[in-house]
């Protein structure tokens, strides 16, 4: 995907003495009426290319100001339906043209040709559009004047083809996958680039001097577009899927005998309102297109954060950004900032349970349809509205006594987002609103214990910056959350990982079993140099015990006020050695509501680029003892070690058809915990059409304090009438990425993705902390304790005390050999712009022979041994549009 960070490259091969680029910060094009049809074939032989071109392009990189090495000439012209865009590349060595072939929205290390357009000319919004000299394309949103999304899909035209002296683009872009107002003539900003990958130059239409912040304020004024009525936007792209499944099966498994068939229908459909409303909507949507998730073990008592993959979601996810604005950076040390709206939580697997000898269970909510409205409305306001159904899921449940019934593990449940904001000054300033709501309909009681009823967040974020030039600039957001639900389930909220309300030394929070309802407020406050060589950025966040968005939103932890400062320079201009350099320190720290100092730490941390391209990053970390209230997951305060980190990573050349990289990892604490880990990267661009990726890893750990169970004990009085029985755990992990995608056409791709996964952990010296607020502890096995081990049972019993065996308990052996092999593969044909045809092949198996031993060899075989979850999909989709 294109990084319009360093963006739009168009070149004229200028080498006047005097050249002042300041002379080309800001520019007005005239669009040309097209009276006549352009064939979009890139030939550039219609009458339109005889009229002056724009011409004149300012490196960004690597010679900032300097002109473009290379002569470009573009074109712009209208008609009544759409923009129509021409380009000549001119090359002094065409036989250098980097092309690569790829699927859409894949960045190619190729030479690139890009249009941006401010539709809106709100100079903080936009779309791009970027074609190589062999056809492959890419779209995409911008926001926040410099945060760009490939995640939208266009329905337009582009056409390139490499010619003696050059290489030359045409396009043409509908009005209709444009947003603008109704106006006798439609002013515009506009960019355009040109990247030439062998000589890593990037070069712009207007100069962006280097230290600048944003890309749309950059852009040139585009005039002449007149008379021209916004489309009635209406778009339906209906689906028809059919798949096959081959499961692991057993003889008298009812549900399961080995395969499974399906057969699913729906739509998204797209519709304007007036001039400057989209309503996107999807009923019955199918996802199966998209990438398998990686495997992960999880031995935290947070949730897996996983990325969003599927295509309704993410495409204009950026309207419902929230506390976003402003600050071009944003950094966040140890301090997990809270969402508002984790698309993940909707058609998520169903969260309730079923027992009985076999169970069918739905692997995800069906999502019964969904609908989104964003666009611009006068003034400058932006608005975004979300809302979506999913449906009453139901496992099938055959008990011990052959009785067959259905249960309900997931209720009717509806989502809801509004999210509204203006900006002033050209987005100078800003002041947004965002508001959601859940509710869930049960039908089954049993579920009112582990689901919130109803769930409302809401919240305020704002920005300004400080001065005309755009130096400093000013951002902060604040929240609030109130869930509603039964006792038993807001007692087991309180007490779970975000909360821990029932920590007995914690005067600030008091568990309450008799609460229905639990409200909490959360903000941050961020201020940021943005331009200069001098980096320096400032934070104070604040999370209170009682704040959870989880419904829709997401939230780690709470409990916590946090500040950090950031001080660093950046060097832009190459020296001797490097093309650019930065280096920063940075100090940040928590506390709880009691005022308890829980985190410390001190970074350093920077980034290099040498003249040859090749690049190095490196991050460190200190931290002084302090205090944790989350170790123990409920428990009393103790001990949290000093410790030190390091991490160091590098990457080669990014013109060469063979880039790799590579990085390492290490830390330890004064106790004895430690972690290693190293990592490398390859990939291979064989021919224009091949690419392969492969990214190892293997990292091997102890964990002296391995949280494992709590059991407990009123005698234990030291420790509130609990054992904490924890653990040293020695653990392995190893994983490959594997990426192989290979491209016959711009239109037509085969993509693959596979993750072999092994995780082993061995857990010894099983332990306990004597008392709060110390670091030293009872070892089961020592002393008068003692430790047996059941292999018939695979349990361990330990006795705290000796004699007495009122005290004795009982633990799973906590070790483990996870092993997973999952991974798809997607032919993706758009056989017309907008219409695809998709065929899909899902793996997914996984092993737990052996646990606490790794033998790699051993455990491969088993892996590759392991009975699988085998689906084969077929989707079509077909865009019916204007």
């Amino acid at each position: 995907m294109l990084i319009l960070w360093i963006p739009f490259a168009l070149g004229l091969g200028i080498t006047t003495e005097d050249f002042n680029p300041e002379a080309y910060r800001e520019r007005d094009i005239s669009a040309i009426r097209i009276n006549k049809p352009i064939q979009i074939d890139g030939n550039l032989q219609e009458a339109f290319y005889t009229t002056p071109p724009c011409t004149i392009f300012i490196q960004l990189d690597p010679d900032n100001g300097r002109p473009a090495s290379e002569k470009t000439e573009v074109w712009i012209g209208y008609d009544d339906d759409a923009l129509y865009i021409g380009a000549r590349l001119w090359d002094s060595r065409p036989d250098s043209i980097i092309g690569h072939l790829g699927r859409r929205d894949r960045d190619e290390d190729s030479d690139q040709f890009q249009v941006a357009i401010d539709s809106y000319y709100d100079k903080r919004s936009g779309y791009f559009f970027t074609i190589n000299p062999v056809g492959t394309i890419s779209d995409g949103t911008i926001s926040n004047d410099s945060q760009t999304d490939d995640n939208w899909d266009g329905v337009w035209e582009g056409y390139s083809q490499i010619n003696e002296k050059d290489w030359t683009v045409e396009m043409r872009i509908p009005f209709s996958q444009l947003r603008f107002t109704r106006q006798s003539e439609n002013i515009m900003g506009i960019e355009f680039g040109r990247v030439i990958q062998r000589k890593k130059e990037h070069s712009l239409y207007t100069y962006i001097p280097r230290g600048s912040t944003g890309i749309v304020s950059h852009f040139a004024t585009l005039y002449g577009i007149r008379d021209i009525e916004p489309p009635k936007r209406v778009e339906f792209i209906p689906y028809i899927t059919t798949g096959y499944g081959r499961l692991p099966a057993s003889d008298d498994n009812p549900f399961y005998g080995g395969q499974d068939t399906k057969v699913g229908i729906g739509t998204d459909v797209k519709l304007g309102i007036g001039n400057n409303l989209t309503i996107d909507a999807t009923f019955n949507p199918d996802f199966g297109q998209v990438e398998v998730d990686p495997s992960v073990i999880n031995l935290s008592a947070y949730e897996t954060f996983y990325s969003e993959k599927r295509p309704f979601f993410i495409e204009g996810s950026s309207i419902f950004a929230f506390g976003e604005g402003g600050p071009s950076s944003r950094w966040g040390f140890n301090f997990s900032e809270p969402s508002f709206f984790y698309s993940r939580r909707i058609g998520r697997p169903p969260q309730g349970y079923a027992y009985g000898k076999w169970v069918k269970k739905p692997t995800a909510t069906s999502i019964l349809g969904a609908a989104k409205l964003s666009g611009k409305l006068k003034g400058q306001w932006s608005l975004g509205g979300f809302s979506a159904l999913t449906d009453r899921e139901y496992a099938e449940v055959l008990d011990w006594d052959a009785n067959y019934y259905r249960q309900e593990v997931e209720p009717l449940t509806s989502y809801n987002l509004l999210r509204l904001q203006k900006e002033f000054h050209e987005g100078r300033q800003g002041i947004g609103i965002i508001g959601s709501y859940v509710y869930r309909f049960f039908d089954d009681n049993s579920l009112t214990d582990i689901l919130n009823k109803e769930a409302l967040t809401s919240g305020v974020d704002a920005w300004t910056f400080l001065n005309k030039d755009k130096d400093w600039v000013l951002a902060g957001w604040w929240g609030y959350s109130e869930v509603k639900g039964n006792k038993t389930r807001l007692t087991s909220l309180q007490q779970n990982s975000s909360h821990y309300f029932q920590r007995p030394d914690a005067d600030h929070v008091t568990l309450d079993t008799n609460r229905t309802k639990l409200g909490g407020y959360a903000g941050r406050l961020i201020l940021n140099r943005e331009t200069g060589h001098v980096t320096l950025n400032a934070g104070l966040g604040i999370i209170s015990p009682g704040f959870e968005s989880n419904d829709l939103g997401l939230t780690f932890g709470t409990d916590r006020l946090n500040k950090h400062f950031v001080i660093g320079y950046k060097w832009y201009d190459p020296g001797k050695v490097f093309r650019y350099a930065g280096i920063n320190a940075a100090y940040a720290s928590n506390h709880n509501f009691g005022g308890v100092k829980i985190n410390e730490m001190y970074f350093m941390f920077g980034y290099a680029q040498f003249l040859n391209y090749w690049s190095i990053n490196g991050f460190s970390g200190w931290g002084p003892r302090t205090f944790s209230d989350t170790i123990l997951r409920g428990g009393p305060m103790v001990i949290s070690p000093k410790g030190t980190f390091i991490n160091i990573g590098f990457s080669s050349d990014s013109r060469k058809k063979v880039i790799w990289g590579a990085n390492a990892s290490g830390g330890h604490s004064e106790k004895g915990s430690k972690r290693r880990s190293v990592g490398a990267w390859v990939n291979i661009k064989a021919g224009t059409r091949l690419r392969l990726n492969l990214n190892p890893n293997y990292s091997v750990s102890r964990s002296i304090d391995q949280y494992i169970t709590t059991i407990t004990d009123p005698n234990n009085t030291v420790m509130y009438g609990k054992r904490y029985i924890l653990g040293t755990l020695d653990q392995q992990v190893i994983s490959t990425d594997i990426r192989i995608d290979y491209t016959l056409t711009p239109t037509l791709s085969i993509q693959s993705y596979f993750q072999p996964f092994i995780a082993v952990g061995a857990y010894s010296e099983f332990k306990e902390f004597q008392r709060p607020k110390s670091y030293s502890f009872l070892i089961y096995g020592k002393g008068e304790t003692s430790l047996l081990y059941d292999a018939s049972t695979n349990t361990y019993l330990l006795d705290p005390t000796g004699g007495d065996t009122t005290d004795v308990f009982t633990i799973w052996n906590p070790d483990f050999n996870y092993k997973a092999l999952v991974g798809n593969v997607v032919l993706r044909w758009e056989f017309k712009p907008g219409s695809t045809l998709y065929l899909v092949w899902t793996h997914n198996s996984s092993n737990f022979n052996h646990p606490g031993e790794f033998k790699i060899w051993r455990d491969l075989k088993d892996l590759f041994q392991s009975t699988s979850d085998d689906l084969l999909a077929i989707k079509l989709t077909y865009w019916f549009g204007q």
